[in-house]
């Protein structure tokens, strides 16, 4: 059941043509950048100067070497020229941006914060749109974006310089693209707006490659899952009559398209193959976790490959984190398909509700990670009450192809970044914006929950 109210207009798969996202982006831009120059300027150097390793960095992270090596980058360019400039210097493009930003600006983090708060007040509006093609209610959305958009843990990125921003932002945008083939208003509409669909998962799709190039090797995975959803999807519509043979073949077309213009692009980079490099290196001499399974380990080379790879991911993870008090479940050594499922549950466990309460009060390695423990804590206060609301999202939504598919979505690479990435630190960052974008979505079907009742009594 969702809610009638007069501002809940149809505007064909194109609620950005209403002011209300804008003036979402507008505020959170403002917002953010007051945040992020008050961390850098006023509250690390003046109230926290044993977390301020200077230039408004903070201690323990990788921002402050990003921006000394964009400091050196840049007086090189100005001396030598563009010649020298590199995209991913050190393996962080980040690092590239600001060094090209630093030559025409002063080499100072703070010139920086525009561009951050831009990418994260995006990232909201992404979020905005996503709860509004399930919801259509302004409000709901509103407030669906408010977590992506509040919680103080990004300020970690959009106050320092780092690439989770811009990957939460490319994650969203494929999000909210791919959700359009899930709508049967939109192939059904009399001029579908194909660019909806194509433009933002281009985008996406870029700005993913541009700071984890590696990840779209996924990616391309979950393009062919999508994809054969939605083809799925899309003869069910065609053979019920919702659309007509060509809009059917159109859908065919393009969902065709997508995972083999991927393909073909392959794109890549040196830290992809250094990568492949380190996966191949380690599955030698990892000791693989033993389990009674129907495809055991060495009976097939092919299955072997994905546990294989995921493996050999987490210890190069654990490899670089050996004394991090985050590490969940350092342990666990993936040998078959077997071990991967029966990890599932824990997996959906450390996704949606890690850290734990227990963990909450403990020491991080350094005390930049001790403070960050208490703030992402207090995060997870609201995250539990707001998931409570996840299963009236679930029935108020249940006959929406497209809020399916984006759960579905933000689930699955949740949960693989839990296979991936043990270490609770890094991996709150890269889950970020899934998680906040699920929160968001419980928050939503009970708005929409609220105000459906109360139209009802207003009839």
């Amino acid at each position: 059941m969702t809610s009638k109210l007069p501002d809940q207009v149809n505007f064909e798969g194109k609620p950005w043509l209403q002011a209300t996202p804008w003036l979402l982006l507008a505020v959170a831009f403002l917002g953010t950048c007051l945040v992020a120059w008050a961390v850098q300027l006023i509250l690390l150097p003046h109230f926290f100067p044993h977390l301020h390793a200077g230039h408004g960095m903070l201690v323990g992270g990788d921002s402050a070497g990003m921006h000394l090596t964009a400091v050196d980058l840049a007086a090189r360019i100005q001396k030598e020229g563009w010649s020298v400039w590199e995209l991913r210097p050190a393996g962080n493009a980040p690092t590239g941006i600001a060094a090209a930003l630093y030559v025409f600006v002063t080499p100072e983090p703070y010139m920086l914060v525009p561009l951050n708060a831009l990418v994260h007040a995006a990232g909201g509006m992404m979020v905005y749109l996503i709860a509004y093609l399930v919801s259509a209610s302004r409000l709901a959305s509103v407030l669906a974006a408010l977590p992506f958009l509040l919680f103080p843990s990004a300020a970690s990125w959009y106050a320092q310089i780092h690439k989770d921003g811009i990957f939460a932002l490319g994650m969203l945008l494929c999000a909210l693209g791919w959700m359009q083939a899930f709508r049967p208003a939109f192939w059904a509409s009399a001029r579908p707006a194909y660019t909806a669909l194509i433009l933002p998962l281009a985008i996406g799709l870029f700005l993913v490659w541009l700071v984890r190039p590696h990840i779209m090797i996924l990616m391309q995975a979950v393009a062919f899952v999508a994809s054969i959803l939605e083809l799925a999807v899309a003869s069910v519509w065609w053979r019920r009559r919702v659309i007509g043979g060509e809009r059917a073949l159109t859908a065919v077309f393009i969902l065709l398209t997508i995972p083999l213009m991927m393909i073909l692009v392959k794109p890549s980079d040196d830290r992809v193959e250094s990568w492949r490099g380190s996966v191949v290196e380690r599955e030698m001499v990892m000791q693989y976790m033993p389990g009674a399974c129907l495809l055991e380990r060495g009976a097939n080379v092919g299955v072997d490959k994905l546990p294989t790879t995921i493996a050999a991911m987490r210890d190069f993870y654990i490899s670089g984190y050996r004394n991090a008090k985050s590490n969940m479940d350092p342990e666990f050594v993936p040998g078959t398909v077997c071990n991967l499922l029966t990890y599932l549950p824990r997996a959906l466990q450390i996704g949606y509700l890690a850290p734990f309460p227990a963990q909450w009060v403990a020491d991080g390695s350094v005390a930049a990670n001790t403070v960050m423990r208490r703030v992402i804590s207090a995060e997870m206060l609201v995250v539990y009450a707001c998931l409570l609301f996840l299963p009236v999202a679930m029935w108020n939504f249940r006959k929406k192809t497209e809020f399916w598919f984006v759960l579905g979505f933000l689930t699955l690479l949740t949960v693989i970044h839990v296979y991936l990435v043990p270490n609770l630190g890094t991996l709150h960052r890269m889950r970020y914006g899934f998680l906040t974008a699920v929160v968001g979505l419980a928050l939503a079907g009970a708005v929409d929950r609220v105000l459906a009742r109360r139209a009802a009594r207003l009839e």
